[in-house]
């Protein structure tokens, strides 16, 4: 059986499962370094100027079509990303989450979030969808 990846909100400990049995994932490191002059040198030192910044970017498949009840409407469970992308109350900066599938753990906060509704009920109900999800550390 599959292992089911969650993103856990590391505030409210409330997480949200998805199968997830990617064909690859994205890590993206950047290092931004500064190199200020130095007198009577030909060649400045370089030293680092902002800290690492990484990134995961993934594709997670969403699938309700075997749910009942208000599960089968994925618009719910892409709002609740929505919400957790933006800042807590009486803070500038959204929540912070721990995106885990097996032993791959990473942390960080919601940086990009682009959903795709693919199948629906004869209701209009979307039932299966594609979320593009960029995490940043």
């Amino acid at each position: 059986m599959l292992a089911k990846a969650t993103l856990t909100h590391m505030g409210t400990l409330e997480k949200l499962c998805v199968l997830w049995n990617p064909r690859s994932y994205s890590l993206h490191s950047v290092h931004r370094f500064a190199a200020p002059a130095a007198v009577g040198r030909a060649l400045s030192p370089v030293q680092l100027s902002a800290g690492g910044l990484e990134r995961l970017s993934t594709r997670l498949f969403l699938d309700s079509t075997h749910e009942r009840g208000p599960e089968r409407d994925l618009r719910l469970f892409v709002e609740r990303l929505e919400r957790w992308s933006a800042p807590d109350e009486g803070s500038p900066l959204p929540p912070r989450l721990l995106f885990a599938w097996g032993s791959f753990r990473f942390r960080g906060v919601i940086e990009e979030l682009r959903e795709e509704y693919v199948r629906f009920d004869a209701d209009g109900t979307p039932v299966r969808a594609w979320v593009d999800l960029t995490l940043r550390r």
